[in-house]
């Protein structure tokens, strides 16, 4: 399957988690940007909590035929504040709690949405804070994600 396939099953499985609310592709660098989120004019992305899967790496076994992503997918949230700038007094373990039962869901969910591949293998989860600006904390996945190469 190719980047654009996965990407749309990345994207439909963040749409079916409540609570999630937004998804984008790209550089982790690009999260703190406005980004369209699927149709023109509707801009989701600024809305928390909201992931975006990052550039990933490529093996490509042109023997086996399966090609099998590096993949990192980021979890963000505010810290402090909500989407409408009124205070949030959550604390950081409160809201990573949040966002790690979120993360377990899309991965979980993943594994039952197949349509291009499958996340094998163990997924680990950091937790970061204040990494991309400040008051935002973050939890990124990082797993191997294997699907069929399409030569």
């Amino acid at each position: 399957m190719n980047l654009l396939q996965i990407n749309e099953q990345f994207k439909t499985v963040t749409d079916a988690v409540a609570g999630l609310n937004g998804y984008s592709f790209g550089w982790p660098s690009d999260r703190a940007r406005s980004q369209t989120y699927d149709q023109p004019g509707e801009d989701q992305t600024n809305l928390y909590p909201r992931v975006l899967f990052a550039v990933p790496t490529l093996d490509h076994d042109a023997t086996g035929r399966n090609d099998t992503y590096q993949c990192q997918v980021f979890f963000d949230d505010l810290l402090g504040y909500d989407d409408d700038g009124e205070a949030n007094t959550d604390t950081q373990v409160v809201k990573w709690s949040t966002l790690i039962t979120y993360a377990e869901r899309w991965v979980r969910d993943m594994q039952s949405h197949i349509t291009t591949g499958k996340v094998q293998g163990t997924v680990n989860f950091t937790l970061d804070s204040f990494a991309l600006q400040r008051r935002v904390i973050t939890v990124v996945a990082s797993f191997t994600f294997v699907t069929k190469a399409t030569c």
